[in-house]
């Protein structure tokens, strides 16, 4: 009798059937954009059968995908334009199930007219990070930490960082070595972002990092030049620097020399008429370089000219005077 009834039992057993159940459901990606295809993933206790997943709008409009879960009961949906499922912005319910959907598991979608995504179960925030200070060559660092500490799974950024800083996109560790080149001779401002993201959540904290002053401007070094001479751009010019009204006698001058010579050498040699207009253009003319007057125009025209020179064509010319023989040599 008990053999009996056992073998009864367990042909029960089998023309019974055991509901399949979906023990967990996600999405593929952590967010979908409008332009995109969607597709559920996730696990079902039986093995190798038809998992299928309602999508159901705010407005209860649902839509239906599907797809076969592998022997172990892992199982991904054929994918689906997101445009021809989310149209309306706001809170979607998803369930995966096998045979009955109230034996099934959800999640609930976000729709913000761009992107798809699962509805978190948190809050993602960073804690507040002081501002900080630094010297050049000196190593800074710190961590960023969440305000809750039970989130896992969590991506550190920067965003404008200075050259050469760093965070650790697991740990949230900051470092940073500001080089020479990062210092000046007053505090430097550095200015960014560090950011923390999970799936299509985001936080992020300003932070400005200010490095100390590097070096001392050097004290401005006394240029002496000699007497006639004034620095021009920290160096003394070839030349004195002479008030344009105030020229005076030029420096070539000899005071010993008769300046009615330089006049001469001016008017009768044409490189020492290039040399002077070249050197010493802040000069109106050769007359008053050498502290003469310039005659008038009239008394150019018929010539005050140095002894052995005569005026021709406005310029003096040296002339040969000819030379006398005494009465006794014409004998």
């Amino acid at each position: 009798m008990r053999i009996q009834l056992a073998i009864f039992f367990i042909f029960v057993l089998m023309i019974v059937p055991a509901y399949a159940e979906v023990t967990e459901v996600s999405l593929v990606k952590s967010f979908y954009t409008i332009d995109e295809k969607i597709s559920f993933s996730g696990n079902e206790n039986e093995g190798s059968v038809l998992v299928n997943v309602v999508v159901r709008d705010p407005n209860d409009k649902s839509q239906l995908l599907g797809g076969f879960s592998d022997p172990e009961g892992g199982f991904e949906t054929i994918p689906q334009s997101v445009k021809n499922i989310f149209s309306v912005i706001g809170t979607y319910n998803a369930t995966a199930f096998v045979y009955k959907i109230e034996n099934g598991t959800s999640l609930r979608l976000e729709f913000d007219g761009q992107r798809v995504f699962v509805v978190p179960d948190f809050v993602l925030g960073l804690k507040a990070i002081s501002d900080k200070t630094v010297e050049v060559e000196k190593t800074i660092t710190f961590t960023a930490a969440l305000t809750d500490s039970s989130i896992e799974d969590v991506v550190f950024s920067l965003k404008n960082e200075p050259a050469g800083a760093t965070i650790d996109p697991k740990t949230g560790k900051f470092v940073w070595t500001p080089s020479k080149s990062h210092g000046n001779i007053q505090d430097v401002l550095y200015n960014f972002d560090i950011i923390v993201t999970k799936g299509a959540q985001e936080d992020k904290e300003n932070i400005t990092i200010t490095v100390k002053q590097a070096y001392v401007e050097p004290e401005p070094k006394e240029i002496v030049c000699p007497q006639g001479f004034e620095p021009i751009d920290g160096k003394c010019p070839d030349k004195p620097v002479v008030d344009s009204n105030e020229l005076g006698v030029a420096a070539f001058v000899d005071g010993a020399k008769d300046p009615q010579s330089y006049v001469d050498r001016y008017n009768n040699e044409a490189t020492y008429k290039k040399w002077f207009d070249e050197n010493y253009p802040e000069y109106d003319s050769i007359y008053e370089a050498v502290g003469l007057e310039e005659p008038k125009e009239k008394e150019r025209k018929f010539g005050i000219c140095g002894s052995g020179t005569k005026l021709i064509e406005g310029i003096c010319t040296i002339i040969e005077k000819p030379v006398v023989k005494p009465w006794w040599q014409f004998w």
